[in-house]
């Protein structure tokens, strides 16, 4: 595979990941505007929803910008990379490993001090 092939593939991992967290995100909403029951549960529950609306964010990002083969597109992988650690393990090590092969480094135009 070349290294447009691999991009393109964590692209679609990428929005795929982000697809799953606006998701979790549109289902949170509707869950806690029906089982908020006081104000005090209130600050944990919005403090779930930003944190996911963040991730989902990132993972949207990250896609849009290697989709489009920006330099910044690169470094938002390599972050969104370890918050699916956990979750889709594989994501991570590929996005990891393809980041730092020599053909990605070409594409987003990184230049090595040596």
């Amino acid at each position: 595979m070349s290294a447009q092939d691999h991009n393109k593939t964590l692209v679609a991992l990428h929005a795929a990941i982000g697809g799953v967290y606006t998701g979790g995100l549109i289902a949170g909403g509707w869950l806690i505007a029906k089982n908020l029951k006081s104000v005090e549960q209130s600050p944990a529950s919005l403090a779930i929803v930003g944190i996911v609306f963040l991730l989902a964010l990132l993972f949207w990002s990250s896609a849009i910008l290697m989709h489009r083969r920006k330099p910044a597109g690169r470094p938002l992988a390599l972050i969104a990379a370890p918050f699916c650690l956990i979750g889709f393990w594989p994501v991570t090590i590929y996005t990891w490993w393809f980041m730092h092969s020599d053909g990605a480094k070409r594409m987003y135009n990184v230049v090595e001090d040596t």
